[in-house]
């Protein structure tokens, strides 16, 4: 694996690459990897025959009330990861103007409506912060193809929208929600849960079935989001938000909606916020 920590290493590497045949899947991530960060690659290798992940811990992304300095960076541990899946080259910058020449004069971009509900509502401006910096690694890149997780359902269709726009010709794959035994969705939040909370946090994905269960016995949508909060707080759960969206998130009012859909979830557990999804 090619490790590159500058753009002119990242550029050289990638015009060496260029010259083998076949396309180039990148994977965008954070670090702290986990089982759920790999799948990413295992699904990218089989769409392409070289594959790039960047690891970059994105400033933008980040609220007044979230702690940028402390999220974790494991990079030892995540470059032994993605030697063991083969990736091909790693993208790790060493500072912000190695990805956005001056940080502080960043033009953002604009998540539009869909940015500020949901997620967007409870963090305002995270979305923004994502397309900017994703658009950007699409820029410095030129991937043929870009692969993003399920779990975070609303950044990967809000990502979608803006690549339909400014890079039409880079394809997205989403991949598939990892979960551990009890049914939590993978996410480096969970390494902050104590081994209960990490328990009670499996009533989120049994919550999320169970409202799917009731969509087909065509129980009223009021009566399953009622529940749906009613079974989250029963389980000392805060709710931040639980509802049935279509597969473009466009809001659903009534049970009878033909189309792909999907409830989402988004819970507290000790100031910890978890998401979580069922697409159906």
């Amino acid at each position: 694996m090619v490790i590159t920590r500058t753009r002119e290493e990242l550029y050289k590497t990638l015009e060496e690459f260029s010259k083998r045949p076949g396309k180039l899947a990148l994977i965008p991530t954070m670090g702290n990897l986990h089982d759920g960060h790999l799948s990413l690659i295992k699904l990218a290798k089989l769409k392409a025959t070289k594959t790039i992940t960047s690891i970059f811990v994105n400033p933008l992304q980040f609220g007044i009330n979230e702690d940028f300095k402390k999220y974790p960076r494991t990079e030892k541990l995540d470059i032994e990861k993605l030697k063991k899946e083969h990736c091909d080259i790693l993208f790790i910058p060493s500072s912000g103007e190695e990805v956005f020449s001056k940080i502080e004069k960043v033009k953002t971009l604009d998540s539009g409506n869909l940015g500020s509900e949901l997620c967007g509502k409870i963090r305002p401006g995270h979305f923004d912060g994502v397309l900017t910096v994703v658009n950007r690694l699409f820029e410095l890149i030129n991937p043929d193809i870009a692969v993003f997780g399920a779990k975070d359902y609303q950044q990967q269709i809000l990502i979608k929208q803006m690549a339909k726009l400014l890079h039409p010709k880079i394809s997205l794959v989403k991949a598939p929600i990892i979960r551990s035994k009890n049914g939590v969705a993978l996410s480096s939040r969970n390494n902050y849960l104590s081994k209960k909370e990490f328990e009670i946090a499996a009533n989120l994905f049994k919550c999320l079935q169970n409202s799917v269960n009731s969509y087909h016995k065509r129980k009223e949508l009021n009566e399953i989001l009622d529940n749906a909060n009613s079974f989250l707080i029963s389980k000392n759960l805060v709710p931040d938000y639980f509802e049935l969206r279509d597969s473009e998130l466009n809001i659903i009012s009534k049970n009878n909606f033909k189309g792909n859909k999907v409830f989402l979830g988004s819970i507290t557990i000790n100031n910890i916020r978890l998401i979580d999804n069922i697409e159906f």
